[in-house]
């Protein structure tokens, strides 16, 4: 057995040195992968509505993570944020919002809550519908809980039209560019991807449509966009002003307008007073369907998946 020879005062001293570089140049690859990790760590997007979550999920793909405040079938003028969105927000990069004053009742609250000074509005780190389109339908009827001027007397139910919603998507995709650039290309690819899909779509569900559908009456006017679309003529509104029912004599010259026009169906949101709608429609020989504003699904398939909900629904109910 052979005898272990001592190391040299100089071979310990390499050796130690050798075990320090080694040491450092793991410690370093660690700092390094650590710092990439934080560059580059995941834009978290807050949305305020179901359907704008689908557009930024399509947008941001992989490379971003979604939470939405509101639910499917919630009305957002009622949403009462609770302790959970408040810590959600003040974690987010991003904020997402129909905006025309459509979430004013809480949304500046819910921001002050959360203490999250990148996402006030006039950041980049908050954006609405209203950064990238021009709401041209006026609004027809005023919420009676929440002030006219809060709308800038802008319809802002644009999520409803896709045409619009292509174009948010595309400012959407500049915005998360600017505090992600490192993915900017791909947010633009995929930006380009769900406006190509809304343009094959645009002329079947336009052409059903035209061809299923008549005259419509709805609750309110929130399906305004959605109606110019897709070419369907609004014959009126339930409330004249949202939030307070109609007198007899405004329902007895909707009755006169449904029959005049030939209206075969009204349409009410999830939340509106179906009673009132149902009886108007008995009265007036017409049939109410609840439409919604928006569904269950996620990114592209989800948003194209509400229209074409919505489409189906209402050509199999058109007379």
């Amino acid at each position: 057995m052979s005898k272990r020879v001592p190391l040299s005062a100089e071979q310990l001293n390499a050796q130690s040195l050798w075990r320090s570089a080694a040491c450092i140049s793991v410690a370093m690859i660690i700092a390094m992968l650590s710092a990439s990790a934080t560059a580059h760590a995941r834009v978290l997007l807050v949305a305020t509505i179901p359907a704008l979550g689908q557009i930024a999920e399509a947008v941001g793909g992989e490379d971003i993570d979604v939470s939405t405040l509101t639910r499917v079938g919630q009305n957002p003028h009622l949403f009462v944020p609770n302790s959970g969105h408040i810590e959600t927000v003040s974690k987010c990069s991003l904020i997402f919002s129909v905006g025309y004053g459509y979430e004013n009742s809480w949304l500046n609250g819910l921001i002050g809550l959360s203490k999250n000074t990148e996402i006030r509005r006039g950041t980049r780190g908050y954006f609405t519908g209203a950064d990238a389109i021009e709401a041209v339908i006026p609004l027809a009827s005023v919420n009676a809980n929440v002030p006219q001027s809060k709308f800038i007397n802008k319809n802002p139910h644009w999520w409803l039209d896709p045409r619009l919603a292509a174009q948010v998507a595309l400012g959407l995709s500049i915005r998360l560019s600017l505090i992600d650039p490192f993915n900017a290309t791909r947010y633009a690819s995929r930006s380009k991807q769900f406006v190509a899909q809304i343009a094959r779509k645009m002329p079947q569900w336009r052409e059903i449509m035209q061809i299923r559908s008549g005259p419509v009456m709805t609750y309110q006017d929130t399906y305004a966009y959605f109606m110019d679309a897709m070419g369907i003529e609004a014959a009126g509104y339930i409330e004249p002003k949202a939030g307070i029912e109609p007198s007899t004599r405004h329902m007895t010259n909707l009755v006169r307008k449904i029959r005049k026009k030939k209206v075969g169906l009204i349409w009410v949101e999830p939340y509106n007073n179906r009673r009132i709608a149902a009886r108007l429609a008995d009265v007036a020989g017409a049939r109410m369907m609840v439409v919604k504003v928006s569904d269950e699904g996620h990114g592209v398939e989800g948003y194209i998946g509400m229209i074409d909900s919505m489409v189906d629904r209402i050509s199999r109910w058109s007379r």
